[in-house]
C-alpha cells in the first residue's frame, strides 16, 4: 500500500515504522523540530519488538500538494484532536479534484473527530479506529519511544461492499506488520469504550503529574478513576451508544494491569502543548448537559487541571 501518516508524533510514528518495514510505502508528515531530524537524522523507533533507525520521506501538510493524492491508498490521521478541522480543510483542497479520494483512517483521541471529517469528505471514505495497550511519545525530535502491543480496531463510518473489502485488505496489511488488528461494524461504541479510558486517566494523570499505576496503589485515587469512567459510559448512553457496566469494569481491569505510563496529556503538558481537555473531558460534560445530568468528576478534574494550568 502507498500510506500517508498525517501526524508522525508517538503513535503516528510507530505505526508508520511497522509498516514500512513490512514493505509498504509510507510518506510521514510532521512539522517543526521534529520534521527537520525526520528529514536529516530519519526516523528512530524504540519498542520492545521494535528497533527502527532508517531515513524516511518526511514532509509538512502544505508539501503535500506537490504529490500526486490519486498514488495514495490511505491517509492514517494521527494528529490531536484539536488539530482535526484545520487538517480536514487543507486535505479537502489537495483531494478536491479527486472521484475517487484516499480512505483516511483516525487514530486519535475522542468520539468526535470522524465526524469532523465528513464535514469535508464523503463518510463511505471514513474509518474511526482506535489503539489499546500503547504507550508511544517523541522523547526528542525523530525519536519514538513505545510500549504495549498497540492492539487495534476499525471500522468504516458507513460501509459499503467496496470499503468493507479495503477494510479488511488493511486489517490483513496491520496483522501482518505486527500489529494486532480486529474490525467492527459498530465503532463508535469501540471509540466510546476508549474514552472512558482516556476520560478516566488522561486528566487526572495531567492533574497530578503523575503515571497511570499510581492511580491504582491509592483507593481513593481509583475511585476517582471509576467515578469518571461511569460518567464516560453515561454520556455514551445518552448518545444511544451502546456501553454496558460491563464494558466500564472491562476497561477499569485493563488500564490497571497495563503498564504504567504517561497518557498522552501529561507528555503534552511536559512539553508546554496545547492539551485535548475539551476532546476527552468537555465531550463528556457536553453530552450529560444536554439530558440535564451533571457529570461532578469529569468537571472537578477539568477545573482544577485548567486552573493550574492558568498559574
Amino acid at each position: 500500500m502507498n500510506i500517508i501518516i498525517l501526524g508522525a508524533g508517538g503513535v503516528g510514528s510507530y505505526f508508520g515504522a511497522k509498516l514500512l518495514q513490512d514493505g509498504h510505502h509510507v510518506v510521514f508528515i510532521a512539522r517543526g523540530a521534529h520534521l527537520e531530524a525526520l528529514q536529516t537524522e530519519g526516523l528512530h523507533v524504540k519498542h520492545p519488538s521494535l528497533e527502527f533507525n532508517q531515513k524516511i520521506q518526511a514532509l509538512d501538510l502544505p508539501s503535500l500538494s506537490e504529490l500526486d493524492a490519486t498514488s495514495f491508498d490511505l491517509i492514517i490521521l494521527a494528529t490531536k484532536s484539536i488539530a482535526t478541522r484545520e487538517v480536514s480543510i487543507q486535505l479537502a483542497q489537495w483531494l478536491r479534484a479527486q472521484m475517487k479520494p484516499p480512505y483516511i483512517l483516525s487514530l486519535q483521541n475522542g468520539v468526535e473527530n470522524e465526524a469532523i471529517l465528513c464535514d469535508y469528505f464523503s463518510e463511505e471514505y471514513i474509518m474511526g479506529g482506535l489503539t489499546r495497550k500503547i504507550g508511544a511519545h517523541v522523547v526528542f525530535p525523530g525519536y519514538i519511544e513505545a510500549v504495549g502491543s498497540a492492539e487495534t480496531i476499525l471500522g468504516m463510518m458507513h460501509t459499503t461492499m467496496e470499503n468493507e473489502r479495503f477494510l479488511e485488505t488493511l486489517a490483513l496489511a496491520l496483522n501482518h506488520a505486527g500489529i494486532p488488528t480486529q474490525t467492527t461494524y459498530d465503532i463508535k461504541q469501540e471509540l466510546w469504550k476508549k474514552l472512558i479510558i482516556n476520560n478516566g486517566v488522561n486528566a487526572l494523570c495531567a492533574l497530578l503529574r503523575v503515571k497511570t499505576g499510581i492511580l491504582f496503589e491509592k483507593s481513593p485515587l481509583s475511585e476517582v478513576v471509576y467515578g469518571l469512567m461511569q460518567e464516560t459510559a453515561y454520556a455514551a448512553r445518552s448518545l444511544h451508544v451502546k456501553i454496558s457496566q460491563e464494558d466500564v469494569d472491562a476497561m477499569f481491569t485493563l488500564i490497571k494491569q497495563f503498564d504504567s505510563i504517561k497518557p498522552s496529556m501529561l507528555v503534552d503538558l511536559e512539553h508546554g502543548r496545547t492539551l485535548e481537555i475539551e476532546e476527552i473531558c468537555g465531550v463528556v460534560i457536553r453530552a450529560l448537559h444536554q439530558i440535564g445530568v451533571d457529570a461532578p468528576y469529569t468537571k472537578t478534574i477539568k477545573a482544577l487541571l485548567e486552573f493550574n494550568m492558568e498559574q
